[in-house]
């Protein structure tokens, strides 16, 4: 989880500090057999992944081993993981038999981007909050925004590249995050936000609105 704090020393003046922690979310500990449907009939490609009836989705070629009539697969080659299905070059024949083990995984890794504003003893003010760069390539899953108190506030994050810096674009597309009369939010939807993440992309925060709120936090959840 990469921590960044801000706390205002004086209007228009912030600090940042950067603690780097990368929790894991546990998903399969030991190797198991991966069914797939439909049933070859010579002709497709394209076939899901399922573990015990849910779909499996691999973290990638080489976590499946494939074997056809007893022979491995090149999983460079002769396969592609596709979300929860597997791409099989070659069409396999009605009477191939096919097994798919799927490698033990020890974790699925997202990280967690946290953006303090801190306006200390003074009412907060709208404007630029600050900027931070991304280290990671992922794509944001939600946002959770905890304030020290019930207000209200509304703020937007734009993203640039080091190329394009200081030209910022908006990721919520008008849909900025807005806490009336509240001091949580969350949302998982992220209607029409530009989600994905770039290593090297640079977030900026700015307050809109606010009132009776002097301390926000902003929690950007991303799967890598």
């Amino acid at each position: 989880m990469a921590n960044y704090l801000v706390t205002l020393n004086e209007p228009g003046k912030y600090n940042v500090g950067v603690d780097y922690e990368i929790p894991s979310k546990s998903i399969q500990y030991g190797n198991i057999i991966v069914g797939k449907t439909p049933v070859q009939d010579g002709t497709e490609v394209t076939f899901s992944l399922t573990d015990q009836g849910a779909p499996y989705n691999p973290n990638n070629n080489q976590q499946l081993i494939v074997t056809k009539n007893g022979l491995f697969l090149d999983p460079a080659n002769d396969y592609n993981i596709s979300g929860d299905k597997i791409v099989f070059a070659t069409p396999p024949a009605t009477n191939d038999d096919i097994v798919i083990i799927a490698l033990a995984a020890a974790a699925d890794l997202t990280r967690t981007v946290n953006y303090v504003i801190d306006s200390g003893s003074l009412p907060m003010q709208v404007g630029d909050k600050g900027s931070l760069t991304i280290d990671v390539t992922g794509v944001i899953e939600n946002i959770r925004v905890l304030s020290d108190q019930t207000g209200d506030i509304v703020f937007d994050i734009s993203k640039t590249t080091f190329a394009d810096f200081p030209n910022f674009n908006s990721i919520t597309s008008g849909n900025r995050v807005q806490l009336v009369n509240t001091n949580k939010y969350f949302d998982d939807v992220l209607n029409n936000w530009t989600s994905t993440i770039t290593a090297g992309d640079i977030l900026r925060f700015d307050v809109i609105s606010v009132n009776n709120i002097r301390r926000v936090l902003i929690s950007l959840k991303l799967k890598l």
